[in-house]
């Protein structure tokens, strides 16, 4: 009975298209000039976000690994994966302290 009435699993990937666009607007307006920070608060606040978003990318990565293997039909194609996707999970640990780092300095930093 434990397998009745759960809801079948979606495909998270237009999840991250939308994440990845949402992203690149923001660099593109700040670039532009169509965005800026109005404050050191503000600039904090999207520090604050940046490390929230990228706590999640070393569990979304080492899911996206363990997929990859289910799915492979040549295993040495899906460890050679799964090595990278390792590797990019470290990185994105690090960025993530980083982040962190960058959000509490940021928030010591008064306006004019």
């Amino acid at each position: 009975m434990s397998g009745r009435n759960q809801p079948v699993p979606y495909d998270p990937s237009p999840l991250s298209r939308d994440a990845a666009k949402t992203l690149r607007e923001i660099a593109r307006d700040l670039e532009s000039g169509k965005a800026e920070y109005d404050s050191p608060r503000s600039a904090a606040r999207v520090l604050r976000d940046l490390h929230e978003l990228t706590e999640y990318l070393p569990q979304i990565l080492l899911q996206t690994s363990a997929a990859v293997d289910r799915m492979a039909r040549d295993r040495d194609d899906a460890m050679s994966v799964a090595r990278v996707i390792g590797e990019a999970a470290t990185t994105a640990t690090n960025l993530t302290d980083q982040l962190r780092r960058a959000h509490e300095a940021a928030q010591d930093v008064r306006g004019r």
